[in-house]
């Protein structure tokens, strides 16, 4: 992106910097009932093609990452003073914060909900990312992870989910286009963080009994937890329990 079309954003709060990144479909108000402010300067970003930010192609996550650093560096040393940000992400979030703390110096990571464990996807989902039946498929997808999501926190966010083709199917393409090697040796990449950044993956929905164990292999820091509600959003379930958390493991 160039300079004039930087990702849209706000800032909250006071302390050190933490960066917010929200899941696919969404944008930076889905964290606001999340009052991360209470203990961090919180940068929230839309990233490109969703919410106000612009709808520029190519959508991906290692774009992602580079937006995201480019915003970081453009709002100067008064942002970030003389330590990197933290940086927490919901779900396709979750990856784009890994990927920035393999690339960037980045004082610690919080992964909602977002198994980094990932291979090629059949070729009927391509089918369906791709074809007339995207907003259906998309839609069932959500729907399997609400889980004990409150109703009413449902139907909002399914009520201000953008649904955008070319987007969501830009950001997939690694599941969808590339074989076995190549996406391995791009997960590779995207979790070689510098030893010793901490780590936390919190997980809503059941990632698999030896995720722990993978991931430690791929992260030797990282902590992998069980949150108190089962669902895709336990940050926006239980606000103030996420927040508690997040702040505990960055002050550890």
């Amino acid at each position: 992106m160039t300079p004039d079309s930087q990702l849209a954003y706000d800032l909250k709060g006071t302390g050190p910097l933490l960066v917010a990144v929200h899941g696919i479909t969404e944008n930076r108000s889905f964290w606001d009932p999340v009052c991360l402010q209470q203990h961090f300067r919180v940068l929230r970003v839309d990233l490109r093609g969703h919410g106000d930010s612009p709808r520029i192609s190519p959508f991906g996550i290692d774009e992602s990452v580079e937006d995201i650093h480019h915003l970081i560096e453009s709002l100067g040393e008064d942002l970030t003073g003389d330590q990197p940000p933290f940086i927490v992400g919901h779900s396709l979030g979750g990856v784009i914060a890994t990927a920035y703390a393999a690339r960037y110096p980045t004082r610690g990571v919080v992964n909602v909900d977002q198994s980094l464990r990932v291979g090629p996807l059949p070729a009927e989902i391509a089918s369906a990312v791709r074809g007339e039946g995207f907003a259906d498929f998309v839609r069932t997808v959500f729907a399997s992870l609400h889980g004990e999501l409150d109703p009413v926190l449902v139907a909002d966010i399914e009520r201000r989910r953008i649904l955008d083709q070319d987007v969501f199917s830009g950001f997939w393409t690694p599941l969808l286009d590339w074989d076995a090697d190549t996406l391995a040796a791009w997960s590779r990449r995207t979790t070689s963080l510098q030893p010793g950044v901490p780590y936390l993956s919190l997980h809503g929905t059941d990632p698999g009994g030896d995720y722990a164990d993978w991931l430690a292999d791929r992260i030797p820091a990282a902590v992998t937890e069980q949150t108190p509600k089962r669902t895709h959003y336990p940050h926006l379930a239980q606000p103030e329990w996420f927040v508690s958390r997040v702040h505990k493991f960055f002050s550890a």
